[in-house]
């Protein structure tokens, strides 16, 4: 097939071929015109001589005959130099009328000459006669036939110069309409071969266009497969090749779009997996596996560092194919590592068996080469500055380089295993102690129960004995000794409250309480404490109300333990209220729980203690100071493990000096309408 010329050289030999009819049209109207205006200014210019030859012959024809009659008719002799001078200026129009005549004309114009040099020599004899004499009227007779055939002769000449005028500009107009004509036939051509060319051009170009922009038309609507048919003129074909290469080139782009967005989608669900499991043996496996299953390596290991000393791939401990190479890692390898988790990077190395890999020390150089690994990713993972392993995935396969994609998945997933293990580490450390915690409360409770059953006996003993002591049954006592036994007595009453309290603490936090549950109205169970309390509040000249509590607070729980709680808070609130203080119970329902504040104007606990004040054994510094005042530190706590036990709530909010508000919170009992 005939290679097309370019579109450019194309419109070069139109324009150039156009250009030359342009001018060869131009050449011939330009000449014509020329030509014609030449002719006419030179006939022109030529018969302008010979009519001035004519008007000055005639001028000078009529003043001669008029200064010879003048002369003949005076006799002066002063009209003979102007008649001579006119004489002459006859003969110059003479030779000048002869000499440009045409051929054709140039008996005429003799004709005329001798006419009127006739003339002229009759007018010397008319001079040289009187005039009035036969002889004068003679001559002038002849001289009127002569000018008659002067004028006969100057009019004849002077048509036929007209009518060579009008011959010359026919013939001239002719040739100025044939060269026009041949200048517009050439314009035509030039305009046919230029419409023929740009056809042929256009053909050229609109077709093989028109198909490049149905094929645009189709990968911009996503038929991907589309491409151009590569015909017509080079620059379409050259931009049909670029179409095309540029088609290629998206299509390699989507594919590599396509794996990154698949190596992101693996990254980030590979994060999800590797944060799952809660021990680090699964955590490994797991990322060993993603890894393995995702990454497109021949040869991927999964290395932990413990105390500076690398170890075998996890899972391939027997098929490493660097088995003969030393997991204890130099010191360089470790700062190597170190430094580029420090930074967050990989270190890759596209070409292992090239100077690339120089940057590798010898040891694992030579090792690396001698089992064929092509190129290799090294990414380090840990958490925070604590360096945990590193992940090394090797190909087998020369040229097949490691994409940043590929690369930025391994380190994604090198960031996830680092917080994984971390995680999975801790939860393991965690249970460890939860369960060293578990067995020391355990023992705890034991050594509580157990030191409060074994007190119980001696004590119960002792209280006994002062009894006897105090009823006199072992004799006399003194009053001195009666002060002593009712101290041993009270204190004696403190270490068994005391030794309840563990005991009752003990069993509620280890659970052997048993709670018997059933709908409890919690203003019986106030109005019972407050009952209770009553003496207490009576003895220490306090003012106790309880006007403000709901009569249909109904809560799930166990009313004996309900009533420690009443009866602790509202005794506290005795105990650490001076004289002329209030101690108020309020009880409502607020969002679908029963709500019991036990207020107080009391002493108040400072803002340091408060946080701790249902520790067990903790009482606030002011109460400490206040020997005076009695207590175990275990009240609030038994009230706490009451209140958890029934799913509730317990806070606390005082001001040192202005008193105690607390506040417990159940949940409400849904009542089912009877």
């Amino acid at each position: 097939m005939r290679r097309r010329r370019s579109i450019i050289s194309q419109l070069l030999i139109a324009f150039s071929v156009f250009a030359v009819l342009i001018a060869v049209a131009g050449a011939f109207g330009y000449l014509s015109v020329l030509r014609q205006y030449n002719a006419a200014q030179q006939q022109g210019s030529h018969y302008q001589a010979l009519a001035e030859a004519q008007d000055k012959m005639g001028e000078a024809y009529g003043t001669g005959l008029a200064l010879a009659l003048s002369i003949g008719l005076t006799g002066d002799p002063a009209y003979r130099p102007a008649f001579a001078a006119k004489q002459a200026q006859f003969a110059d129009g003479s030779t000048a009328l002869l000499e440009g005549i045409p051929p054709s004309l140039r008996g005429l114009a003799v004709a005329q000459v001798r006419s009127g040099q006739a003339r002229f020599a009759l007018d010397k004899q008319l001079m040289t006669i009187r005039q009035g004499t036969p002889q004068a009227r003679a001559l002038l007779a002849r001289s009127a036939v002569l000018a008659q055939q002067f004028a006969a002769d100057d009019g004849a000449v002077r048509a036929r110069v007209q009518g060579l005028i009008k011959e010359q500009t026919t013939s001239g107009s002719h040739e100025l309409k044939t060269g026009l004509a041949w200048a517009g036939v050439a314009l035509a051509v030039a305009l046919l071969l230029v419409l023929a060319g740009s056809l042929s051009t256009l053909r050229t170009i609109t077709g093989p266009l028109r198909a490049l922009a149905g094929t645009v038309r189709r990968l911009t609507t996503g038929d991907h497969a589309a491409r151009a048919a590569v015909s017509g003129s080079p620059e379409v074909r050259e931009v049909a090749q670029a179409v095309n290469m540029q088609a290629d080139e998206a299509d390699r782009f989507r594919d590599q779009e396509a794996e990154n967005n698949r190596l992101r989608a693996m990254a980030r669900t590979a994060g999800i997996r590797i944060r799952e499991p809660l021990m680090a043996d699964a955590v490994i496996q797991e990322a060993r596996t993603i890894l393995e299953q995702n990454v497109d390596a021949d040869v991927l290991y999964l290395h932990l560092i413990t105390d500076e000393r690398g170890s075998s791939p996890a899972g391939h401990e027997q098929d490493w194919i660097l088995a003969n190479t030393s997991t204890t890692l130099p010191e360089e390898a470790i700062g190597m590592l170190r430094e580029l988790f420090r930074n967050q990077v990989s270190q890759v190395i596209q070409d292992v068996q090239g100077e690339e890999s120089e940057q590798l020390p010898l040891w694992l150089r030579t090792p690396m080469r001698e089992v064929g690994i092509a190129s290799q990713v090294v990414t380090p993972f840990g958490v925070g500055d604590e360096l945990l392993g590193f992940i090394a995935a090797n190909r087998l396969r020369p040229g097949h380089r490691w994409t940043p994609a590929e690369i930025d998945a391994v380190e994604s997933i090198a960031a996830d295993l680092g917080r994984g293990l971390n995680h999975a580490q801790l939860y393991e450390a965690e249970n460890r102690l939860v369960e060293g915690l578990k067995a020391l409360d355990e023992a705890k409770s034991d050594f509580f129960a157990t030191v409060s059953h074994e007190l119980r006996a001696p004590l119960t003993s002792i209280e006994g004995y002062i009894e006897l002591l105090s009823e006199e049954e072992a004799g006399p006592i003194t009053p001195e000794q009666r002060k002593m036994l009712q101290t041993a007595e009270r204190n004696t009453s403190r270490l068994r409250n005391l030794i309840d309290d563990v005991f009752t603490l003990a069993k509620l936090e280890s659970g052997e309480v048993a709670m018997v549950t059933r709908p409890v109205n919690l203003a019986e169970v106030i109005s019972a404490a407050v009952d209770a309390v009553r003496p207490s509040v009576a003895a220490g000249q306090l003012a106790l109300a309880s006007n403000s509590v709901d009569s249909d607070l109904v809560v799930d729980g166990d009313a004996g333990q309900l009533d420690r709680v009443l009866i602790n808070l509202l005794s506290n609130a005795v105990k650490y209220t001076p004289p002329g203080g209030r101690i108020e119970v309020r009880a409502e329902a607020e969002n679908g729980s029963a709500v019991v504040r036990v207020c107080d104007t009391g002493m108040g606990i400072p803002t340091a203690d408060q946080n701790k004040l249902f520790d067990r054994f903790y009482r606030a510094s002011n109460a400490r100071q206040q020997s005076a005042i009695p207590g175990t530190g275990l009240g609030l706590a038994i009230v706490r493990s009451i209140v958890t036990n029934h799913g509730g709530e317990i806070s606390l909010a005082s001001k040192e000096t202005e008193g105690t508000t607390v506040t417990v919170r159940l949940p409400l009992m849904a009542l089912v309408p009877g």
